[in-house]
């Protein structure tokens, strides 16, 4: 330590000295002291005892007496425990502090409040002074900590739901407080079934802060849990749903019991109110979760809206906008009577403006660069939001359409969740009634946006126009993007009433694209939509399938369908063929296939082919065009008369078409036949006796040679033919013709002399033979058989009155007459071993009226 000394005078007066003084001391402790200099109480709750314990030590070999000064004890609050106490030499003693703040403990003690923390509510510090009897020094320490409430407190004090409908659920936000400096582990007890907790989603509270409205979203689903958890010293929101199940008034208590650090448990109740009311409309689901789906892909699902009142109502669904949320509903709106249904389709299309609905657009070039830029340039711009307003005023948007949207980790995923509102008022309701007459349901829709992962081609699977019960098969290729793990592929089951049909199996989509064939097979004229849903671990992918079930227009000529192949002469071999052709037409913008099929066959043959065949029997008619079909006529037998029905089949026609085959064969190759009509028959007109043991040799016996054992099939040409003129007919005629061959025939038939040959004449006006006693002509080989015809011409009606009666009762007495008619055929090819003519006997019968 240094000292300078100075008198102050002027000159030579003037004396200075420094001199050097060395200060010493020692420190000794003293003989009672504390381990602290303060004890920390922490934080303290009112009306709970927290203790601490003081250990005040003696230093000396000897006892020493000890006395707490400070602080006073307060009744109730502060207790010391012991004031007064000796400490054995070397010992120590432990003085013990028990505190039980009550509410208003630092408004009655102001000098314990801790100046040093006045920023801190109900910061304390109580100063602590403990004198030893041989001590100067008195000890000094303090207990210091914070005083808190341990209260929760909830607002609204009282949640009221309103009305309800049973079925579906009421949102209400609740405010929870907790009062305390301290965290509370709490738990709703005893929740009623109506009624569940769950906390309201974060981004909710972030977007909702940030935007600095609260209180705004309408959707608040996706929250977790919220019947019990962890309370931290501040607000926490959260959300009570109310589900009725029952049209009835519902008024309860819930009961929420929390926990501070650990103190006993505590109670709160919150009075809940809410009146179930009966549906008027019945939705399947009141909430919908659209398949998760890439961007561009459509996802569809639908809701059955049933009318469960006794009124008509006008349904009415309030969309938002298609850019916010990709939504689209059919039909909006729509009349319900009692007890009728209605589905009503949703569907989901997000595309890339949706997708990046949150990001600011790229910025434009400014206009006004021609023309009255200079002017516009004078102007001051306008100010431009960020991209954090931008983005905050498409939420803000989103809400104030009842949704609510939020992005996964690095936008890669875009989740939506939508509250539409469905409006109904009673269809008679009169006009200054309807407000009165509304009320209003929610469906609830939640989408996603996935990356796309794995892609189908096409995007839509349109199968066009497809002939009813046709088939027609499309590839459907799916390429797994670069980079992701491979997919294992699950496809679900189509319904079948829409007649799509997904033909082979899956497999896992890796690196190389996968082809899943789509057969459409439509039964019926109409229109077939379906979904197809292709799952796998990653991503979701839905497919539509369109087709449409056509009936073409079928037409053949001829077209009646009668097709008459001719006549030919008999051959062992059956080596003779006669061919004609017949046309099917497709009038139709759509192709046509057809099969040709035989309902009423022909004589059959045994041992060789069909007499007719057609060809080609199966086939495709191309939209607009025509196909030749080739029918050969090939009999195995002489028959006077072979016929065979043939369906045309083309699916789903409004009426069969049917062809109608004709052929004939002799042994002879002039032959005369009955005449008939060759038109359209059924299978009853072609039942005869069975030709079986005539189309099978069976040895020597009738109709085979008894020198060669060879078996010859009977006579297909009638030798004898009986017609009938019945009361009104007065023309019969046989047919006369010759079969394929190089010569032409010959043909002669004469009415025998009789009683009644006068009333008969015979003509063939196609070989040119007048009406006569005969008629002779020639016939040209392949050609069709010609008309010979037989008249009846009886004596003209007499009248039956004589005199002034009329004899009317003796009206169509007669008797039956007949007539022979005898025939020669002669010319053309004639069977070995047989005479060169054949000779046919007809007859005539007529009804001859005698008075």
């Amino acid at each position: 330590m240094k000292l300078a000394i100075s008198n102050g005078a002027a000159g030579d007066a003037l004396y200075s000295e420094e001199k050097r003084i060395l200060v010493r001391g020692s420190c000794v402790d003293v003989p009672i002291y504390v381990e602290k200099e303060t004890y920390d109480l922490k934080t303290c709750v009112f009306g709970h005892i927290f203790r601490e314990t003081i250990i005040v030590h003696n230093r000396r070999s000897v006892p020493m007496k000890i006395e707490v000064e400070k602080p006073k004890q307060i009744e109730g609050e502060l207790q010391i425990n012991p004031v007064l106490a000796y400490i054995q030499g070397n010992k120590e003693q432990a003085i013990q502090v028990r505190f039980c703040p009550t509410v208003d403990f630092l408004d009655k003690n102001q000098q314990y409040r801790d100046v040093s923390r006045r920023s801190v509510p109900g910061a304390f510090r109580i100063p602590v002074r403990v004198v030893g009897a041989d001590q100067v020094l008195p000890v000094h320490t303090a207990l210091v900590g914070t005083l808190t409430s341990s209260d929760i407190r909830f607002e609204p004090s009282v949640v009221d739901f309103g009305r309800c409908f049973v079925g579906a659920s009421v949102m209400s936000r609740l405010l929870v407080i907790n009062e305390s400096l301290l965290p509370q582990r709490f738990v709703f007890v005893r929740l009623p079934g109506i009624l569940s907790v769950a906390e309201v989603p974060v981004d909710v509270c972030q977007e909702e802060a940030a935007d600095g409205k609260g209180g705004e979203t309408a959707v608040l689903d996706s929250g977790v849990g919220g019947g019990c958890g962890v309370l931290l010293p501040k607000e926490m929101q959260l959300c009570i749903t109310y589900s009725p199940d029952a049209a009835t008034e519902t008024n309860v208590k819930l009961l929420l019991k929390a926990i501070a650090g650990q103190l006993c448990a505590q109670e709160f109740t919150l009075q809940c109110k809410g009146q179930g009311v009966s549906p008027l409309l019945a939705l399947s689901s009141s909430n919908v979760e659209m398949a998760s789906i890439p961007c561009n892909v459509v996802s569809k699902e639908s809701v059955i809206i049933s009318n469960v009142s006794k009124v008509p109502y006008v349904m009415h669904m309030i969309l938002p906008p298609p850019e916010l949320s990709g939504l689209k509903a059919t039909p909006v709106c729509c009349t319900l009577a009692p007890g009728q249904s209605q589905r009503l389709q949703l569907e989901f299309k997000p595309t890339e403006e949706y997708v990046n609905l949150l990001h600011e657009p790229p910025k434009t070039p400014e206009e006004g660069e021609g023309e009255g830029g200079d002017a516009e340039a004078e102007s001051p711009p306008e100010p431009k939001a960020s991209s954090g307003q931008f983005k905050m005023e498409r939420l803000r948007d989103i809400r104030t359409n009842g949704g609510r949207r939020w992005e996964g980790t690095g936008g890669r995923t875009v989740h939506a969740s939508w509250k539409l509102p469905i409006c109904m008022r009673v269809k008679a309701a009169k006009p200054e009634q309807t407000a009165k007459k509304e009320q209003i349901m929610y469906l609830g829709i939640s989408t996603c946006v996935l990356p796309e992962i794995v892609t189908a081609t096409p995007a839509v699977l349109d199968f066009g126009q497809v002939t009813a019960q046709q088939r027609r098969i499309l590839p459907l290729t799916l390429q797994a993007e670069a980079g992701v793990e491979p997919q294992d592929l699950i496809v679900e089951a189509l319904p079948e009433i829409q007649c799509f049909t997904v033909l082979n199996a899956s497999r896992t989509i890796s690196g190389k694209p996968f082809r899943l064939m789509i057969e459409f097979h439509p039964r019926q004229v109409q229109i077939y939509q379906s979904v197809l849903q292709l799952r796998t671990q990653s991503t979701h992918i839905q497919v539509p399938l369109r087709g449409r079930g056509v009936r073409p227009v079928l037409k053949i000529e001829p077209e009646d369908g009668v097709l008459r192949l001719g006549s030919l002469v008999h051959s062992k071999e059956s080596k003779d063929s006669t061919k004609k052709e017949f046309v099917i037409r497709n009038d139709s913008p759509f192709e046509l296939s057809y099969s040709l099929e035989t309902v009423v066959p022909a004589d059959e043959n045994y041992v060789g082919p069909p007499c007719f065949t057609l060809t080609p029997a199966t086939g495709v008619v191309e939209a607009n065009g025509s196909r030749t079909v080739l029918v050969t006529f090939r009999p195995h037998r002489p028959l006077a008369l072979f016929r065979e029905k043939v369906l045309v089949n083309v699916p789903n026609q409004k009426e069969p078409t049917y062809l109608y085959l004709y052929g004939h064969c002799f042994k002879y190759q002039v032959y005369a036949m009955p005449g008939m009509t060759f038109g359209p028959f059924g299978r009853a007109e072609t039942r005869g006796p069975s030709a079986f043991v005539d189309a099978l040799s069976v040895g020597i016996r009738s109709g085979a040679n008894p020198e060669t054992g060879e078996f010859s099939y009977p006579q297909a040409q009638q030798t004898e033919f009986s017609l009938a003129f019945g009361k009104e007919d007065r023309t019969q005629f046989l047919l006369i013709g010759a079969s394929v061959g190089a010569a032409p025939g010959n043909f002669d038939f004469q009415i025998q002399q009789s009683d009644f040959s006068k009333y008969f004449t015979v003509e063939a006006p196609e070989a040119g033979a007048k009406p006569d006693k005969a008629a002779k002509g020639a016939v040209k080989p392949g050609e069709l058989p010609i008309k010979v015809l037989f008249k009846y011409s009886p004596d003209e009606k007499t009248s039956l009155k004589y005199g002034d009666v009329q004899l009317d009762l003796l009206g169509g007495i007669g008797q039956w007459i007949t007539c022979k008619v005898k025939g020669v055929l002669s010319g053309g090819v004639v069977p070995q071993g047989e005479p060169p003519t054949q000779e046919i006997t007809v007859e005539l019968r007529a009804y001859l009226e005698q008075i």
